[in-house]
């Protein structure tokens, strides 16, 4: 027959016993207030979690107010695009744009043409 070894307990063995049996024994009123405990460090926990971390309150809504910021950013930049190819294909086609920009940017004139300015302007 083989020989029974007898394991050692652990060190709070005897006193998580002990907790059982005042548990056991105790009346509903201290058993709802050591849960009632329990819940209230687990809700404590929780709200930690939610204020601080990777996936905290604070950071979600950070990250989304960044997200706004680059989308905007990127539709500025689309429309900048659009008016500098819808300007690029002016200068390449029109030539009245040519004009306009030679008379108003460059105040260029036509050979034998004057230039009438009034004051304030």
């Amino acid at each position: 027959m083989p020989r029974r070894i007898r394991q050692k307990k652990p060190f709070l063995h005897s006193l998580a016993d002990n907790f059982r049996s005042r548990l056991a024994s105790t009346d509903q009123k201290l058993r709802r207030k050591i849960l009632a405990y329990a819940f209230g460090i687990i809700g404590v926990f929780f709200l930690y979690s939610l204020m601080s971390g990777t996936y905290s309150i604070p950071r979600i809504i950070r990250l989304e107010m960044e997200r706004r910021a680059l989308v905007d950013a990127n539709n500025n930049l689309r429309a900048e695009v659009i008016d500098a190819a819808r300007i690029r294909r002016l200068l390449v086609s029109d030539d009245s744009y040519i004009e306009y920009i030679a008379r108003t940017r460059y105040r260029m004139v036509r050979p034998d043409e004057t230039i009438y300015r009034y004051r304030g302007r």
